[in-house]
């Protein structure tokens, strides 16, 4: 039977990416290599004890599936999305309902996590192919995400004046178009750390720059309103919503790293010493992440322990991943 698409399905590809790039991670800073991403050509087996060959050969594999999966399952929901787009009517109905609109960011999200697999763990397996060679086609790609973005983020804040609705039923999905700031402005310092082309580097740097800065502003103020309508609801969301707080781990990281990341290629060109700067923002991400993450096991410990296995799926279990 044919599902019925929904911008929210992309949270499956997006997932998929999200395993690959912590395989691929753990490689980058685990086995010596040279400058730049590790290719598999990188990787001397002969070198490893047979723990090692254990253990780099599962993770190579992990991140060929989770590659092979974010890939196929992108094309799938693109060409489900395009239909959807089509019908003109259901996607202007679908961005008045300020219920549901939010979702409209999971493809944004999505196709910059892909960016970054192409990058990273697609790339991995083709030892001769020169990341150099995509740059401008990143940033071609990368632009199309950063338009698409505010377009959908001031569609989306339009509808809240037109239709207006009860704001104690907000929740932490919520803050998916923050999760679509932090995973866009991700893909932009990607291309300012890696091209050699200054020209490239200096723009995607200032643009991302722009999508920090405004996804901080966001994600400070519409976390402290969903804190507050929390205590003030005294009692936690429906079941299926549950897993929505876990949002703020990703979302903390992204943004950490991003600011990481621009840092450094700040650094190069006004030649300043921003490593006190860095070490702060990325400590401090992570702090918050592990603080939050542990807050939020301690908070949904029944749900977790009683009715996570025996509950349906729900498109917000995907944020756990």
């Amino acid at each position: 039977m044919k599902l019925k698409f929904a911008p929210i399905k992309f949270q499956a590809a997006l997932a998929a990416g999200g395993v690959s790039l912590m395989a691929f991670n753990y490689l980058q800073f685990a086995i010596p290599h040279g400058e730049g991403l590790i290719k598999i050509s990188d990787i001397f087996w002969s070198q490893m004890s047979p723990l090692q060959v254990i253990l780099n050969a599962i993770l190579v594999l992990i991140m060929l599936g989770s590659t092979a999966a974010n890939l196929i399952l992108t094309i799938v929901f693109l060409r489900g999305m395009a239909s959807w787009l089509k019908t003109k009517n259901q996607f202007n109905s679908f961005m008045e309902n300020p219920l549901t609109n939010i979702t409209i960011f999971v493809p944004i999200a999505s196709l910059s996590m892909t960016a970054n697999v192409v990058w990273g763990p697609f790339a991995f397996y083709l030892p001769g192919l020169s990341l150099q060679t995509l740059m401008w086609g990143s940033l071609l790609f990368y632009m199309f995400l950063w338009v698409s973005l505010f377009f959908l983020e001031f569609k989306v804040a339009k509808s809240w004046f037109f239709n207006p609705m009860d704001a104690s039923k907000l929740n932490f999905v919520w803050l998916l178009d923050v999760f679509a700031f932090g995973l866009v402005s991700l893909a932009g310092t990607g291309i300012a750390s890696m091209a050699e082309n200054s020209s490239i580097a200096s723009f995607a740097s200032v643009t991302s720059l722009f999508v920090l800065v405004f996804g901080v502003f966001l994600f400070v103020a519409k976390l402290s309103f969903l804190i507050y309508i929390q205590i003030k609801n005294a009692q936690l969301p429906d079941k299926p919503i549950l897993p929505a707080f876990f949002l703020v781990i990703p979302i903390t990281c992204l943004l950490g790293l991003s600011f990481y990341r621009i840092m450094g290629h700040f650094q190069n060109i006004f030649i300043f010493d921003a490593s006190v700067i860095s070490f702060f923002l990325i400590t401090a991400s992570y702090v918050i992440t592990i603080g939050w993450g542990i807050f939020t096991v301690y908070l949904l410990f029944d749900y977790l322990r009683r009715e996570f296995f025996k509950s349906q799926f729900a498109p917000t279990q995907w944020g756990m991943v």
